[in-house]
């Protein structure tokens, strides 16, 4: 588990310390001071640097290249990685963690750097590879080799060999290590929860989905997955259906008729499950929960990560939802020791962290910790 992350040049950060870091972690703040950067942070450490998790990370962003390219490009635009935007011989990323994880450096070298790098590239010298992007880390726990080459334009695009294909030059090798699940908006489509349900279905864990469910619908006896429908329109994707029983209900009601907050919530009990040893990161995780649900939800994040060794990292623009984790503080004592709500602050180089017990005073005596 993180206790401490060390970032350097990465996105609006040059250096910054995540300190003091619990089970569950709720990062706070106004917005545009790197939450969501921090988040992809502890993702990118957690995963030893893993190639996948970069590209993923750049193409949840929208960062892709722009301008007239020729010969064999992918259009992610990896120059937005570093702070400034921009990327120059010797430009390097580094992400440290406090408890013996590997860490991270992805570093910009010249092109010479690279032996022959004109052999594999069968193109003209204007729009060849200008810059080496090497990623070192440990995706592989030690088994394979911890550096990777990328091949990159003069302003960051990714350049391929069309002979090698995108899949095997970036994807090489099945990722190893602890689980981890990002959590955002995006990727709560039904395709996404249908494959997450497989590991539901087989550990037999349907009812613990059930159970935090019923913190938005008391009513609610069973959801379930139907298989992929054929569209009546080729034009039409296709999609898993989710289904929900209610008590007194004939029918079952599809999903998507009651609201984003039981979509959300259902994500996160899925996710809850999927991630046991491992990490659970969530950008804006209030997101479809009403304040009177707040205390509830934390608890369900709090105990599970408790019982599933699972480290929790969340982001927040809300009141509600610090108020909620701090209800929860108050209520169970016997949590405290696992929560810790963190204020970010890029100036400051570091953030003012917020022991469970402090998040329980604050709340108590309705202080301001956001």
């Amino acid at each position: 588990m993180l206790n401490s992350i060390d970032i350097t040049n990465y996105r609006g950060f040059d250096r910054f310390r995540l300190d003091n870091l619990a089970r569950v972690n709720l990062l706070t703040g106004k917005n545009n001071v790197g939450k969501t950067a921090l988040l992809e942070s502890v993702h990118i450490l957690a995963a030893g640097g893993n190639p996948q998790v970069l590209m993923a990370i750049a193409e949840r962003r929208g960062e892709v290249a722009m301008g007239d390219h020729e010969g064999p490009m992918f259009n992610i635009d990896f120059s937005h990685f570093f702070c400034g935007h921009q990327i120059a011989t010797e430009s390097k990323i580094t992400l440290t963690g406090g408890n013996g994880l590997a860490p991270v450096i992805i570093e910009i070298l010249p092109i010479e750097s690279v032996k022959d790098p004109e052999v594999l590239f069968d193109i003209e010298p204007q729009s060849g590879p200008m810059f080496v992007m090497r990623i070192e880390g440990d995706w592989s726990n030690g088994r394979r080799d911890r550096q990777r080459n990328l091949l990159l334009s003069e302003d960051g695009a990714i350049l391929i060999d069309s002979r090698r294909g995108f899949p095997r030059q970036f994807f090489e090798g099945r990722r190893e290590g602890p689980p981890i699940v990002f959590i955002t908006p995006e990727s709560l489509m039904p395709q996404n929860l249908g494959t997450m349900w497989n590991q539901i279905t087989v550990e037999k864990q349907e009812e613990f989905v059930n159970e935090a469910m019923r913190i938005l619908e008391p009513n609610l006896e069973d959801i379930r997955f139907l298989g992929a429908m054929e569209p009546r329109r080729s034009y039409f994707p296709i999609r898993a259906g989710v289904v929900i029983g209610l008590k007194g209900e004939p029918r079952r009601i599809p999903l998507g008729s009651m609201g984003d907050g039981m979509r959300r919530l259902l994500a996160l009990a899925i996710s809850l499950n999927q991630a046991r040893d491992g990490y659970l990161i969530i950008d804006e995780i209030d997101t479809g929960f009403h304040y009177s649900v707040m205390a509830k939800m934390w608890e369900l994040v709090v105990q599970t990560a408790e019982k599933n060794n699972i480290q929790v990292f969340a982001t927040t623009h809300s009141a509600d939802c610090v108020r909620g984790l701090g209800l929860l503080a108050e209520q169970r004592t016997d949590l405290q020791h696992a929560i810790a709500a963190h204020k970010i602050e890029r100036d400051l180089g570091h953030n003012v962290a917020f022991a469970g017990h402090e998040v329980a005073l604050a709340f108590e005596q309705d202080i301001e910790i956001r």
